[in-house]
């Protein structure tokens, strides 16, 4: 039997603090940030929530913050990716359900993704009002999530019409429309100027879909 020598034995050792690798603890401050930023940005606004107090909330130092970010707009630009990612993953989950069909899929999507908007005012604030006019970087950012959606509610569309139930048409831009009705309809929540809750918004969001659908069914016939 081979014996092995521990000196002679030159693997390097990772170090651990409290039991964590350097990686682990790189992914708490991650997600501790990402916390703080969620809280603060919707309780004070993003204007209003400095780095030092973001660190201070999360219990991290600033030269461990700008490890993870480059600023403050990275870790909002990186907030709205994880709550735009898990809309996206409702509505993707609602879409491809075999057991509705495609009307009822688009409904269940567009009443997934409001619900869960809805069940965290924070996680509505981010998507719908904080991250508005920060730059034109993230403008162009929130136009590019607005199109994600778009595109789903598109290739639905298109799946109606080649079995039928919807008349030939590009629609992209009813697609547009029913994304940026929807974000209104949650920023009318946001500010307290209706008495309606999430569920109520969703109601009224999949209500609209379904009057652009039939809609469109009507304008083929009317335009004969």
């Amino acid at each position: 039997m081979t014996k092995i020598n521990a000196e002679n034995d030159k693997t390097p050792k990772t170090r651990r603090y409290r039991g964590q690798t350097p990686e682990q603890l790189r992914a708490e401050r991650r997600e501790r940030l990402l916390e703080a930023a969620l809280s603060l940005f919707a309780e004070r606004g993003y204007a209003n929530s400095p780095i030092e107090l973001i660190c201070s909330t999360a219990r991290v130092t600033t030269r461990h913050f700008y490890e993870q970010f480059d600023g403050r707009e990275a870790l909002l630009d990186a907030l709205l990716s994880e709550e735009v990612s898990g809309a996206l993953t409702i509505a993707s989950e609602a879409l491809t359900n075999d057991s509705r069909d495609m009307t009822g899929r688009v409904s269940d999507a567009i009443r997934g993704v409001v619900v869960y908007l809805t069940e965290d005012r924070r996680r509505a604030r981010i998507v719908c009002l904080e991250t508005v006019g920060v730059s034109q970087a993230m403008e162009q950012r929130r136009r590019r999530l607005v199109h994600q959606f778009a595109e789903l509610i598109q290739f639905q569309a298109d799946t109606l019409t080649k079995n039928g139930l919807l008349p030939e048409r590009n629609y992209w831009l009813p697609s547009i429309a029913l994304v940026g009705a929807t974000l209104e309809l949650i920023e009318e929540w946001l500010y307290g100027e209706t008495e309606k809750e999430g569920e109520d918004i969703a109601r009224e969001a999949v209500l609209f879909y379904r009057a652009v659908m039939i809609g469109a069914r009507r304008y083929e016939q009317d335009s004969d």
